[in-house]
């Protein structure tokens, strides 16, 4: 019963990260917000559908990754010191996007056909995925919230999966109701964003101090 329940916790992380880390807008959710506005929202839950099946992978990646590290304790401090400034950077570039007035739903469009294969195609050139999830992965299992051994791996990537989809899915479903919401929301979505990035930021230097 206890692994039962640890599998479930391990599939609401991978939820919990992939939907909330995709909720701000960004590529992939503008895409399917594009999508549903020029093809219609059955074909835009096509391109939601088609979008998991990267995400599947390089979720996986991550968390492989993340589990090298926890092998090779001597490339923590040196995964901290580097953090110090992908969050710092991160929490600067935030908090610009925040101050910013005016939300511009501008995405790359790319002439595929098939919304399904356009979903695949843009989850794959995705340049955060890998990041995303590798970073919060690692931190979480640094900080012993997160087990990096199977089955919690599969089950962390199957709720990273059904996250991505449930977002891209309500960006596809409600994009007319979306579009004059988004500005407001990614205003103050960015302003948490960057306060978490700071957060994390400090978190890392206090631990390369304590080494």
């Amino acid at each position: 019963m206890n692994e039962i329940i640890q599998i479930l916790y391990h599939f609401i992380v991978g939820f919990l990260m992939a939907f909330i880390g995709l909720m701000s807008p960004g590529f992939l959710t503008l895409t399917a917000l594009n999508t549903a506005i020029d093809r219609g929202q059955k074909e835009a839950v096509k391109f939601a559908f088609g979008s998991i099946f990267p995400i599947f992978i390089q979720s996986h990646i991550a968390l492989l990754g993340a589990g090298y590290i926890k092998a090779h304790p001597g490339i923590i401090l040196s995964f901290s010191k580097v953090a110090i400034f992908v969050f710092l950077g991160l929490s600067l570039i935030f908090f610009k996007q925040y101050r910013q007035r005016k939300l511009v739903i501008n995405t790359p469009r790319f002439s595929i056909d098939n919304s399904f294969i356009y979903g695949i195609f843009a989850s794959f050139i995705n340049p955060l995925a890998i990041p995303f999830y590798f970073t919060y992965s690692t931190l979480l299992e640094l900080n012993g919230l997160l087990t990096i051994k199977e089955p919690y791996i599969t089950a962390f990537v199957f709720g990273a999966v059904g996250g991505a989809f449930s977002i891209l899915s309500v960006y596809a479903k409600h994009a007319p109701a979306l579009l004059g919401k988004l500005q407001f929301v990614a205003k103050h979505f960015k302003l948490i964003l960057a306060l978490i990035m700071l957060f994390l930021a400090i978190a890392s230097f206090i631990n390369v101090w304590r080494h």
